[in-house]
């Protein structure tokens, strides 16, 4: 079993013009997590890791579940990450049954 994770980026990446089109959160998944967040602030594996690193945005790790990929598509399937988020939590009104 391995580790899914949730990464809440310090500003907004995207068009930030349009709350659509951006993205303050990533989920993932690894085996290792130390070194797959050491890959992660290199700059490399996902693209949207990337492109906040490019982009000067910072991040940190927020939450970590125990699970496999399976979990981690649950999660990115329900599109509310920031409902699992504890900063964003706060400001956010989310649904009651998170089931988390």
């Amino acid at each position: 079993m391995g580790t899914v994770y949730l990464i809440h980026f310090d500003a907004p990446l995207g068009d930030t013009s349009n709350p659509r089109g951006q993205a303050q959160h990533y989920i993932g998944y690894t085996d290792n997590l130390a070194e797959r967040i050491e890959t992660h602030r290199r700059g490399n594996g996902a693209a949207i890791m990337a492109a906040v690193c490019r982009a000067g945005i910072g991040w940190e790790v927020v939450r970590t579940w125990a699970g496999g990929r399976d979990l981690e598509r649950q999660l990115k399937r329900r599109k509310k990450a920031r409902c699992l988020c504890p900063i964003c939590q706060k400001e956010v009104e989310c649904e009651a049954s998170q089931g988390d």
